[in-house]
């Protein structure tokens, strides 16, 4: 993973020295995240509904104009995902020290999910005014689990466990503007929903009906933060 990251960044500098100067820019950017999932994904008969939980992420990225309209951007984020939600936690698939083969019911009263995600953009300039112009987006990323933080209702297992491994990934689309407030410095915001997001079964969560399940789950993504031409 580490030696992805080096090369996700390596290409980004290659590319962005080796190219005119002005048709880049850098978007650093702060997201409040709606994340929306069941209240309940372990037992069978528990009434189910849909639980929100806010959730913050923190994003930086390259973006290059192809033409007046058309962009392209990608770049590096990270967020601590909380799902406040029940679901089983099995004790005996769990790491040592806090793995056990005794039989409590454990069950999570939530859980966070410390993941980088890695969007990749293509936008689509539909107005532009002299100092904002207004965009539609789509988005894609690829979401990487490095840990998981457990809140059970058995203190003895509560913990984070690392898990470095391939979520899944997100397919969100949005609309947003950008401000300009000077040559140097502007401001961009915007706001995505994700129509497809695939997720992981969790090797240490199960449900009634079957072990190692995944937690299923969508978000509305606002965005935030400024942009700076290179």
């Amino acid at each position: 993973m580490r030696h992805f990251i080096i090369f996700f960044f390596l290409f980004f500098s290659v590319a962005l020295f080796g190219q005119k100067k002005g048709t880049y820019s850098l978007l650093v950017q702060t997201q409040p995240e709606l994340t929306f999932h069941e209240n309940d994904y372990a037992h069978r008969y528990n009434e189910k509904y849909t639980m929100t939980t806010l959730n913050f992420s923190n994003s930086a990225s390259i973006q290059y104009f192809f033409t007046d309209k058309l962009f392209f951007s990608a770049g590096l984020g990270y967020i601590p995902r909380q799902l406040k939600t029940k679901v089983f936690l099995n004790q005996g698939a769990i790491p040592p020290p806090r793995q056990s083969g005794t039989f409590e019911l454990v069950t999570t009263e939530s859980l966070v999910y410390r993941t980088l995600f890695f969007p990749v953009n293509i936008g689509y300039v539909f107005l532009n005014k002299r100092k904002i112009s207004f965009i539609s987006l789509c988005e894609f990323s690829g979401n990487y689990i490095l840990s998981a933080k457990y809140d059970v209702n058995f203190d003895k297992y509560d913990g984070t466990y690392k898990k470095n491994y391939w979520q899944g990934y997100s397919l969100n689309i949005g609309f947003g503007s950008d401000y300009k407030i000077s040559e140097k410095l502007g401001l961009c915001s915007s706001l995505a929903y994700s129509v497809v997001n695939t997720v992981q079964a969790d090797i240490y969560l199960f449900s009634q009906d079957e072990y190692q399940i995944p937690l299923p789950h969508k978000y509305l993504k606002l965005s935030i933060g400024i942009k700076i031409p290179l």
